[in-house]
């Protein structure tokens, strides 16, 4: 067993476990949006230098300091020639949702993208400025990434993603069996085939219908 994956077992700080659930969360998040703007492969040592120069940014905020020794392990792992830094990522953050009884909402987005992707082969990205978007992808704004939820992983605020695609009016049905979340078509324009969707957490579904 991993370093890493001890302390994070043996810490019974909710705290502690709600940092490295958001930082592992984010991290993942991160590296996928950036694979998904590259119509390259990306290999692994590409992926763990995505993945460290995030994690070392993100070590420097003083909230994250009770991580600190964790993070240290993970920038180590990542700049190891033989070391994968996302399959460590991605194993400790099932680890952490088979012992966790509660999965938050940014889990919870993480899983929606990993399944749009996987099962209908739509990528995502976050959206950028004057950025002409690409048909069946995806965009996000980095602003509801952050400031949509909060530092529990719960969301507070409805999540805009944006879409263009001849099935673009399908996306809110495909969410919605997910049961992930409650998607909502905000604004569709059909001649351009534009879909503004908002994602709200599935325990408000009774908010929107008011």
């Amino acid at each position: 067993m991993s370093g890493i994956l001890l302390s994070y077992l043996i810490l019974n700080d909710e705290r502690y476990y709600q940092l490295l659930s958001e930082l592992i969360e984010h991290s993942l998040l991160h590296l996928y949006f950036k694979i998904s703007a590259t119509t390259r492969f990306t290999p692994v040592q590409r992926r763990n230098d995505i993945l460290v120069r995030f994690i070392k940014d993100k070590s420097s905020e003083a909230r994250y300091k009770s991580l600190k020794t964790e993070l240290k392990r993970m920038i180590l792992l990542g700049r190891n020639k033989s070391g994968d830094l996302e399959r460590r990522l991605v194993d400790l953050n099932q680890m952490a949702m088979k012992l966790s009884h509660d999965v938050n909402h940014l889990q919870r987005l993480f899983d929606l993208l990993n399944h749009l992707e996987s099962e209908h082969n739509y990528s995502s990205q976050l959206c950028k400025k004057n950025e002409t978007p690409i048909v069946d992808v995806i965009y996000l704004l980095q602003d509801h990434i952050e400031y949509c939820f909060n530092t529990e992983g719960d969301q507070i605020a409805p999540v805009s993603i944006l879409f263009e695609s001849e099935n673009a009016g399908s996306l809110v049905d495909i969410i919605n069996q997910t049961g992930l979340f409650i998607a909502e078509m905000k604004e569709m324009n059909v001649d351009q085939q534009q879909a503004h969707i908002l994602l709200h957490p599935k325990e408000n579904s009774s908010e929107i219908a008011a």
